[in-house]
């Protein structure tokens, strides 16, 4: 039996409009398969849930925006070695984000259960849930900074690496990476855990730290300013790690205060509660197979891409650099979704449930419509931000056209995911993105590049079929409510705090 953990009723939590609502019955969700009505409960305006999904979501928002535009400026730091250097980041990341990805899905399972917690308003079993996310963030991160040190070099050839300069830069970035992963493990966890009680402001403060300094080191670092040794493709990677080094600090004080909802006590004895460590791989093994599925999926893609030459594959990495940025919109208003979601379950209130997933996916594709317009108008002069090289340039204008089509359907997919994740329903989202991502996409994508001659843009075409697919079958899950059932069948099993 674990220790107690201290709760205290004044503990600092974001309050929602389920705040205001009574608990549901065992009646309501013995009902869930069943539809529920649309209508709000008595005295709820539609606008009290899109502030509740606002306050989640901005944080979320800026705080990406601003990582996102960091790496637009690192990239372009990094361009002014030459289409190499590009190809080196771009060989370099897949694997990192793999990796990266890995402790973010196993999370997944700690964010949907500490919002239920939240919902059901049991915070030391909130609590009981934090430490058993941080045992398993930091084996993790360890597991994983390990496995990628040690297959760099053959994951970068993985990659499609065709010349000697961006195989060595290539494989040195992500060794750096590598050695520091537990870094970037810690505050994704962390993160994890506070967007679960609905606070995505304080991984917005620590991750912008992170951020700030990356962009800073990489000014001093690559080129060599200001005194600095030039270190080029090293020195990126070593501000990489450097600002993440930062966040860690600042995110272990931020959970260590007892004055938060949830909050890690150092003094407490390391203990494994199998349970609910089960608990949290059964939510986030299959999101961690879904992620990989995905991220396997751009890794042949960008194999196949890489084969056509330096110059296609720089082109095609200017783009996808321009996908994290579009994906923001998504992503925040994803983690709106999961968080109330998965509170509202703890509530039992699955009219709420659907109510918070409905707003959240029509707030997302205002972001959408505005973000597609914004890259139709824009894609000449951002594609020259990158580099003078005018066939890279030619060849991402029209990466970034198709991108910005595809808008629309990469948000929906993205927000009723993170709604279906919400529920622990996340063997679902990844089987849909097997059959879409994985192996109807790299085959399109081959046969646009090879048969049809259409270079790199046939790899983009491939995407925009894979994004409608995908939307198409995730709303067919979501619509089926069968999600619903997910929680239903476990909510009742009893957990030892």
């Amino acid at each position: 039996m674990e220790p107690e953990v201290t709760v205290t009723s004044k503990a600092k939590k974001v309050v929602t409009t389920l705040d205001s609502l009574p608990f549901g019955t065992d009646e309501q969700l013995q009902n869930m398969t069943q539809k529920v009505s649309k209508e709000l409960p008595v005295g709820i305006k539609s606008r009290m849930l899109y502030k509740d999904i606002m306050v989640i979501a901005w944080p979320a928002m800026a705080e990406r925006a601003f990582a996102a535009v960091a790496s637009m400026i690192s990239m372009i730091m990094v361009g002014s070695l030459g289409p190499w250097a590009i190809a080196s980041i771009g060989l370099a990341m897949m694997p990192r984000f793999l990796m990266f990805t890995v402790v973010v899905a196993l999370n997944i399972g700690t964010t949907a259960l500490i919002a239920r917690s939240r919902g059901a308003g049991d915070q030391a079993k909130a609590n009981s849930y934090l430490r058993q996310a941080a045992i398993m963030g930091v084996v993790c991160s360890i597991a994983v900074g390990a496995v990628g040190y040690i297959f760099a070099e053959p994951l970068i050839r993985l990659m499609g690496a065709t010349e000697d300069a961006a195989l060595v830069g290539g494989t040195v970035f992500l060794q750096i990476q590598s050695l520091g992963f537990i870094f970037v493990g810690i505050p994704v966890t962390i993160t994890a855990a506070l967007r679960g009680i609905g606070d995505s402001r304080s991984p917005m403060i620590y991750n912008t730290v992170a951020t700030i300094i990356n962009i800073f080191l990489n000014f001093l670092l690559i080129e060599g300013n200001w005194g600095f040794p030039r270190l080029e493709i090293v020195g990126a990677s070593i501000a990489v790690i450097l600002g993440q080094v930062a966040a860690t600090l600042i995110a272990l004080f931020i959970i260590m205060r007892k004055r938060n909802y949830i909050s890690l006590n150092p003094m407490m004895p390391i203990r494994i509660n199998w349970l609910q460590l089960r608990d949290i791989l059964r939510i986030g093994i299959p999101a961690m197979g879904e992620q990989v599925i995905l991220r396997t999926a751009m890794m042949v893609v960008n194999r196949i891409v890489a084969s056509l030459g330096t110059n296609d594959f720089a082109a095609h990495h200017i783009a996808t650099n321009f996908m994290t940025f579009t994906m923001i919109n998504g992503e925040s208003f994803s983690t709106s979704a999961t968080t109330l979601i998965g509170q509202s379950i703890g509530k039992k209130r699955p009219d709420m449930a659907q109510a918070y997933t409905s707003r959240c996916r029509k707030s997302g594709l205002i972001g959408a419509i505005v973000l597609g317009t914004f890259f139709i108008f824009l894609r000449q002069p951002l594609a020259g931000l990158y580099t003078d090289y005018v066939e890279v340039i030619q060849t991402s204008v029209q990466l970034i056209l198709i991108l910005a089509l595809l808008q629309p359907f990469q948000a929906s997919q993205f927000i009723v995911s993170g709604a279906l994740r919400g529920a622990g329903d996340t063997f679902a989202v990844a089987v849909v993105n097997f059959v879409s991502a994985l192996v109807l996409r790299p085959i399109l994508a081959a046969v646009a590049i090879f048969i049809l001659g259409l270079g790199a843009a046939g790899a983009w075409y491939a995407f925009l079929v894979d994004q409608v697919v995908r939307s198409f079958l995730i709303m067919l899950r979501f619509n089926s409510g069968k999600w619903k059932k997910v929680f239903f069948v476990r909510q009742n099993r009893k957990v030892k705090v």
